[in-house]
């Protein structure tokens, strides 16, 4: 029975990687053929980009310019670009508390082309929608919700793939850019833009970040304790930040599942990098991936008397003023509940 069981989720874990990439590759056949360059959408086009509300009005004016636009990028638990996960929110709302200068954006679903919520205009929208309401249920079914996380993780590797990845992340920048258009991004003023990945949404901006730069934008690219690539998005990235707690076993799998990320392939994107300084390394104390001394943690306190998630805000604030991109409202105080930050 139990070798049963094995060898059924053997082959479901084969067919899911064997029909990951189709998403992408539908987009692509959908009128992208001969076309692998982006540019900037119109504000009309841009409020039609939306997967989920794909006939948004233009309102009358746009947010004000800002001098820096950081762009969230959440990882593979999230299920739609309307709703991060719970544990995520008030991170996101510290960010937006602390940073000045700077616009914050977290409305992009990374692990879809066209930004469509796993729950809404596809096949298994009701079996991806039950999935999502089993994660906060008390019930014996909650554990298959980490298929949600599966599905994503899987889309992370076709954004890593030499074949596959420059259609995907062609699609996802598309989605960054009519977000920020949506939000007051002047193309023509050349703002910096920062993509602050999490997890496997570090990977995605790393993809994304070959398209943004073609557009003109000075990008740089945070990962937060991501499971990245030596993606060739780092080679065009004026600057790339890689954060990581000590004890965070998830984040090592990085340099395991990508070979390009190994000292002996010297002239792999993410090894320039580093040799030519554009790639730091910011070790965030003992932080783990997930659970009490996680980076979302609201607890317990660390040696010093903050939270965990205080402390990884201290971290993302301290190293963007650091490089001259916001500044600090010097704001600690954390929020609680809300559904994080209204940004588009």
């Amino acid at each position: 029975m139990i070798g049963q069981i094995i060898a059924i989720v053997v082959l479901g874990l084969i067919i899911a990687g064997l029909v990951a990439p189709s998403e992408a590759l539908s987009w692509w056949r959908r009128g992208q053929l001969d076309d692998r360059t982006i540019g900037w959408p119109s504000v009309a086009e841009a409020f039609r980009r939306p997967g989920d509300e794909p006939d948004d009005e233009v309102p009358d004016d746009l947010p004000a310019e800002e001098d820096h636009y950081l762009i969230y990028l959440s990882g593979i638990g999230i299920s739609s670009p309307d709703e991060l996960p719970v544990i995520e929110i008030p991170m996101v709302r510290l960010l937006t508390e602390r940073l000045g200068r700077t616009t914050v954006m977290w409305r992009i679903y990374p692990y879809s082309v066209a930004n469509t919520a796993l729950t809404q205009g596809r096949r298994m929208s009701r079996i991806w929608g039950a999935l999502a309401r089993w994660k906060f249920n008390k019930t014996r079914l909650r554990s298959l919700a980490f298929l949600i996380n599966l599905r994503n993780a899987f889309q992370m590797f076709v954004s890593s793939d030499r074949r596959y990845g420059p259609v995907f992340n062609l699609a996802v920048a598309e989605q960054i850019a009519a977000t920020l258009i949506r939000n007051g991004y002047v193309p023509e003023h050349h703002r910096p833009v920062t993509l602050l990945g999490w997890s496997g949404g570090a990977q995605i901006a790393a993809g994304a970040a070959w398209y943004l730069a073609a557009l003109g934008m000075p990008v740089r690219v945070m990962s937060m304790a991501g499971i990245v690539s030596a993606d060739p998005g780092l080679d065009r990235a004026q600057q790339i930040w890689h954060l990581h707690g000590e004890s965070d076993v998830a984040e090592k799998l990085g340099p395991v599942f990508f070979a390009g990320r190994w000292p002996l392939f010297r002239k792999s994107s993410w090894n320039r990098a580093l040799r030519d300084g554009r790639l730091q390394i910011v070790t965030m104390g003992g932080l783990k991936h997930g659970g009490p001394q996680g980076y979302f943690s609201a607890g317990p306190p660390l040696a010093d008397g903050r939270t965990p998630r205080q402390a990884t805000a201290d971290f993302i604030v301290r190293v963007l003023v650091d490089a001259g991109l916001a500044t600090d409202r010097g704001d600690h105080r954390e929020s609680s509940g809300g559904d994080g930050d209204d940004r588009a």
